[in-house]
């Protein structure tokens, strides 16, 4: 768990009431923003897309097109975040591509999961890239239409056949291995297969992409309302890329085993369930 002295430093010197304020402010932008992005995601959903889809192409193309509309959307989130000096991601990367796979390659993108924005961080900054959607997002009424037309995938009996199709189509899968978030100091969850299933059977290749945020922020036990006084900033970092070996899940256990030596995560394999 992260200290006081790194999520609150302000607290050593101003005075409480003013303190007090500060965090609550900076609480409140945090709700603020999500409620924007919520609310825009369905309005754009339902009034916008249902448009951008009408319009003449392939189905392929359509995906693509709603899908660098909403990008932008993305964007817009991430400025205003930044602005308010609340949440920043941040890349040295020029493309979501590790040495040795082309640029007009598509492949499965594997990462950790240490914030509530890791899928709109990687996706605007990085174009052409649809994501894993857990259930609860994909089937609900009010966000279905928004991801659907943005070619993401739901979890379900059809998630690979669905998600080999995008790779198809020219984009890159993002899937985060654990399922969930990466709780707040660790340890990994434990990896699922699915992407490196996915991988093999497509036979593309495999970017393996390491996100951390400091401070921490968005994350499991970490609520708005404990925002830090300084703006997290989430770096993104393509670090490797591999090719899918015959068995997926030794492949996943050997990824994973990797993703807790670049993380400084101590212990063996099996994290938390």
């Amino acid at each position: 768990m992260p200290t006081d002295a790194v999520m609150y430093p302000f607290k050593r010197f101003l005075p409480a009431p003013i303190y007090y304020l500060v965090r609550g402010l900076r609480a409140a932008g945090v709700g603020l923003c999500f409620a924007m992005f919520w609310g825009g995601s369905v309005i754009i959903g339902w009034l916008i897309l249902p448009l951008l889809w009408l319009w003449p192409g392939t189905r392929a193309t359509k995906l693509h097109r709603v899908n660098r509309f909403v990008r932008q959307g993305f964007h817009l989130f991430h400025f205003t975040m930044k602005t308010l000096r609340l949440y920043h991601r941040h890349t040295e990367a020029s493309a979501l591509r590790a040495d040795g796979v082309p640029a007009d390659q598509p492949c499965v993108v594997v990462s950790n999961h240490p914030t509530l924005c890791d899928v709109t961080s990687i996706s605007s900054l990085f174009p052409n890239i649809v994501a894993i959607a857990r259930p609860s997002l994909a089937n609900n009424p009010l966000l279905r239409p928004l991801v659907r037309a943005i070619g993401y995938v739901p979890v379900g009996l059809h998630m690979l056949r669905e998600a080999e199709e995008r790779l198809k189509m020219g984009f890159d899968v993002l899937i985060f291995p654990e399922g969930t978030r990466t709780p707040l100091g660790g340890p990994l969850r434990t990896f699922h297969r699915g992407a490196f299933e996915l991988a093999k059977r497509a036979n593309v290749p495999i970017v393996l992409v390491a996100l951390t945020c400091e401070p921490p922020a968005l994350t499991k036990r970490l609520p708005i309302w404990k925002v830090s006084d300084r703006m997290a900033v989430n770096t993104v970092r393509p670090f490797a890329a591999i090719t899918p070996g015959d068995s997926s899940r030794e492949t996943a256990h050997a990824v994973e085993q990797r993703y807790r030596d670049v993380l400084g995560y101590s212990g063996g394999l099996g994290g938390a369930p």
